[in-house]
């Protein structure tokens, strides 16, 4: 007979929204209750233009205009910015079974970026020294040879700890700089503005699920709220964006 899983007790913190437990191995986790969170463009302004680190800075900006999962950007490679078409290719994603309405099933994406997008990257690879094949967020001196030939629960423990060091750059950063709810957010909520501010483009359903890797039900789920930005938002948006082609 088999045993029914323990229900792990959670308890309200001073902090509204966030729960804690402990689990049965005695570490100790936190459970937000709006998973949702996006931000709105002056709080994303006053964020990255903290973030003096060039190669922070670009992840982060990564994140926003692709609205890659943390693991497909911080696995990107040189050779996946794509300067003179102005696309990017994530060539490691996260694997799903085949769904209805599913439009990004694949071992891989690719789709055209921001001029701006662009313009960080060229400003962070100049003078440098590059190695196409090489990583552009990982230490490639700590990787191993068939890293590329790994599935994807390989890979993670050679990158999971740059999960866990952009989670606390981007919480340290917003509590620092008075956001209420910081503890609300998480790299993966740069995800979720990317499917909100996306909507402010009028883009195609089909279209906006490809480039996040999602199914329709998926992004309905997700990101079917109703868009509450002003029209003052909603241009500061499409600055800091710019041009989505």
């Amino acid at each position: 007979m088999t045993q029914k899983k323990k229900r792990l007790e959670l308890k309200e913190t001073e902090k509204e929204g966030l729960k804690v437990g402990i689990k049965s191995n005695g570490v100790k986790y936190s459970v937000r209750d709006d998973r949702r969170r996006y931000f709105f463009p002056d709080e994303w302004e006053k964020f990255i233009g903290s973030i003096k680190n060039k190669k922070h800075k670009l992840f982060f900006l990564t994140l926003l205009h692709t609205g890659a999962r943390i693991m497909e950007a911080l696995n990107l490679r040189y050779r996946d910015f794509d300067l003179e078409r102005g696309s990017i290719k994530f060539s490691i994603v996260k694997q799903r079974k085949a769904k209805k309405n599913s439009y990004a099933v694949g071992k891989s994406r690719g789709f055209f970026i921001s001029e701006k997008l662009i313009s960080k990257y060229k400003s962070f690879t100049r003078g440098r020294s590059i190695d196409p094949k090489h990583y552009i967020f990982l230490d490639n001196e700590k990787l191993p040879g068939n890293y590329s030939s790994l599935d994807n629960s390989e890979r993670k423990k050679y990158y999971q700890s740059k999960v866990v060091s952009y989670s606390n750059i981007l919480k340290r950063r917003l509590k620092k700089l008075g956001i209420e709810d910081w503890y609300n957010f998480s790299p993966h909520n740069i995800r979720k503005t990317y499917g909100m501010w996306m909507r402010v483009y009028n883009k195609e359903m089909a279209e906006i699920c490809y480039r996040m890797g999602h199914d329709i039900d998926t992004y309905i789920a997700h990101y079917g709220s109703s868009l509450i930005f002003t029209d003052t938002e909603r241009r500061k948006i499409m600055k800091l964006v710019g041009e989505v082609k």
